[in-house]
């Protein structure tokens, strides 16, 4: 996930942690090649109750970082200023979510991991044919409808994953996800072979809904 905020705005630790390196990514590759994150900060989180026993935030293209490795954060902790080093285009944070943190291909979706505010939850699809295999619809829509007597509030457009190796990592095994929605009523609407698919959701605040699609 990219973050775009000017150079210098703090960037905060996701979750009480260590963290497991701070440093330059030249000194150490965490992507297919070096210089790629610039300053990066990557912090281990003991998650004893989710299906990995630890996950890994990283923090990447920063100007400044403000920790070390080994230290003990907590959650809302600055750990540095977003930059643009390495390879970044504008000044933004690029944050990720890792099972191994010294495999690029581990990485999880963030919006499955981050709380959502207050009042709002998070949405996982699932696209898939009938042998169970994940399928890349089109015209994907979500309407927000709190009131199914007015038009929707507003719509969202899911992007579904072009790598499978999200697919495989994931516990939840989702194609798309839209995290941080408004709780209430939704219209979750696709194309497959010429045939409209369509679902009623309702989403609860602080909760991860899953919808699945099984196309025929």
């Amino acid at each position: 996930m990219e973050f775009y905020n000017p150079s210098g705005t703090p960037v905060l630790a996701a979750a009480d942690g260590t963290v497991y390196y701070a440093g330059d990514d030249t000194a150490r590759k965490f992507s297919p090649w070096s210089g790629f994150y610039g300053n990066i900060v990557v912090l281990e989180h003991p998650l004893p109750r989710v299906p990995f026993d630890r996950l890994y935030t990283l923090y990447a293209h920063l100007s400044k970082i403000d920790v070390s490795s080994g230290q003990n954060v907590t959650a809302g902790e600055i750990i540095g200023e977003v930059g643009l080093t390495g390879t970044a285009f504008g000044s933004h944070l690029h944050f990720e979510v890792r099972v191994d943190p010294n495999d690029y291909g581990s990485t999880l979706n963030p919006e499955l991991w981050l709380v959502p505010h207050p009042g709002n939850g998070t949405m996982a699809f699932q696209f898939l044919d009938k042998s169970g295999m994940p399928i890349h619809p089109l015209e994907n829509k979500v309407q927000y409808i709190p009131d199914p007597n007015h038009p929707s509030a507003a719509d969202y457009y899911p992007e579904v994953y072009s790598f499978e190796s999200l697919i495989s990592t994931s516990p939840f095994q989702e194609t798309a996800v839209l995290g941080d929605l408004p709780a209430g009523l939704y219209r979750v609407t696709f194309l497959w072979e010429g045939v409209l698919y369509e679902r009623w959701v309702e989403i609860q605040p602080g909760k991860l809904t899953r919808v699945m699609f099984v196309v025929k």
